[in-house]
């Protein structure tokens, strides 16, 4: 049944909706409450171009919007709307009662104000600055092509606060060193441990500004970079088998369908049987990786090493971690794998951070992993800020979304985040 209270909260009057054909349903997987609405069909409809009234229906299409209610419900609104043409040949849609043309929120006017005066209170009375520096600190950057000048914004985090310390409109080297220069050296001081990805630049700019914190080389990307030397050698032996296809022959259908299992850890395959519809034979996941490696020695090989180093980062301790990553650095280069090259000037070029990150700060190893959670809400606030291209707004929207119990200011700033665009031209009036 359809909630009249929401639709009422909502702007949206029923006179327009047809109350028969609307329906709402609630999805388990996103916990959004959607209602799917279908309009009442107009008795008298003119074109707006010719106002004629020889007008016929075309077909419908379907708008999403997401309404901006203050209930604690996730609510989409799915509004099917008549398509009509006109015998001028113009196309035009039934007039949407949930959000003004062109917007994907829905209209609130439970406080009767519009969306650019909430815009500019939010400018006027948000002005948030960047937390100090704290013992961790996290590091890593988000696409963001519109919204700044080279694309990526760099956002310092700390896992221990949980909250963001400063977005950056850069991530490139002299930039970040600008930024950091600006910080009192106490305040740097104070940072023990910086986790980071494999980003060359970063490590360069810790190093210059932070000379006393350890840098550690988050584990996840690591493994990573692991994991796709490894599929280069699958998709190698996979075609192998490739002139087999035409025959019948499983070999190349087993490498293609069953790939995730082999990168896939090797204390999660379960021993349940699966049928393998190709072969028809019924197999545990575990019997199908063996299967795969038995067919090429070099594979076997490959996997042996990458589970290896997967065992080194889950057991090592920071007082072995040195000697079993040296062992392991043995062990690849003696394989003499050439796709595990890249993988080995890996870990010789970041030995000493992959070292750093079995260091642990209130029983938990350094990594990036809280600030993943982190990255994905702040994709989630780029997409629906409809591509805003001011930072600062951003920015601010950003540290007060995420950021508990941010501070709004007790007065309204003289000055707002609304960008200053050229000034008209002057218009020519006809006589």
């Amino acid at each position: 049944m359809l909630d009249f209270e929401l639709l009422k909260k909502s702007n949206i009057k029923a006179d327009k909706i047809d109350l028969n054909k609307s329906f709402a349903s609630f999805n388990s997987n996103t916990c959004n409450l959607i209602i799917e609405l279908f309009l009442k069909k107009e008795e008298s409809v003119k074109c707006p171009v010719c106002d004629s009234s020889n007008v016929h229906i075309k077909g419908s299409r379907c708008n999403q919007i997401k309404s901006t209610t203050l209930d604690s419900k996730n609510v989409i609104f799915n509004v099917h709307r008549r398509v009509y043409k006109c015998e001028c040949g113009y196309s035009f849609t039934q007039e949407n009662p949930v959000s003004y043309e062109n917007r994907r929120i829905s209209v609130q006017k439970e406080f009767d104000v519009s969306v650019s005066y909430v815009v500019n209170l939010f400018d006027t009375k948000v002005d948030l600055r960047r937390l100090s520096l704290p013992t961790v600190l996290c590091i890593d950057e988000v696409y963001a092509k519109r919204l700044v000048k080279n694309s990526y914004c760099c956002v310092l985090f700390s896992p221990q606060w949980k909250k963001i310390v400063d977005v950056i409109d850069s991530r490139r080297k002299f930039d970040l060193i600008d930024y950091f220069s600006r910080i009192p050296i106490e305040e740097k001081n104070k940072v023990e441990f910086v986790s980071m990805d494999l980003w060359d630049s970063y490590r360069d700019v810790i190093k210059k500004c932070l000379p006393k914190a350890k840098i550690s080389a988050d584990p996840f990307h690591v493994v990573k970079n692991l994991v796709q030397c490894f599929q280069k050698i699958r998709i190698k032996v996979m075609n192998r088998y490739k002139y087999l296809k035409q025959e019948g022959s499983n070999y190349y259908w087993l490498y293609k369908k069953f790939w995730k299992f082999l990168i896939t850890d090797l204390s999660k395959l379960s021993n349940e049987p699966i049928k393998v519809s190709k072969s028809g034979m019924v197999m545990s996941k575990y019997g199908i990786v063996e299967n795969m490696l038995s067919l090429d020695s070099t594979l076997a090989k490959a996997y042996e090493l990458k589970e290896e180093y997967r065992n080194f980062v889950a057991t090592a301790s920071i007082d072995s971690a040195s000697v079993e990553l040296d062992s392991l650095i043995s062990k690849f280069k003696e394989s003499r794998i050439k796709e595990y090259y890249p993988f080995i000037h890996i870990m010789e070029d970041w030995h000493d951070e992959i070292i750093n990150s079995f260091n642990k700060m209130n029983n938990h190893k350094i990594t990036n992993g809280p600030m993943e959670r982190v990255n994905r809400d702040i994709k989630t606030i780029f997409g629906i800020s409809f591509g805003s291209t001011n930072f600062n707004r951003v920015r601010n929207r950003i540290m007060f979304s995420i950021n508990e119990g941010s501070p709004i200011l007790a007065w309204r700033k003289s000055n707002s985040n609304k960008k200053v665009g050229k000034a008209r031209g002057k218009y020519k009036i006809k006589e």
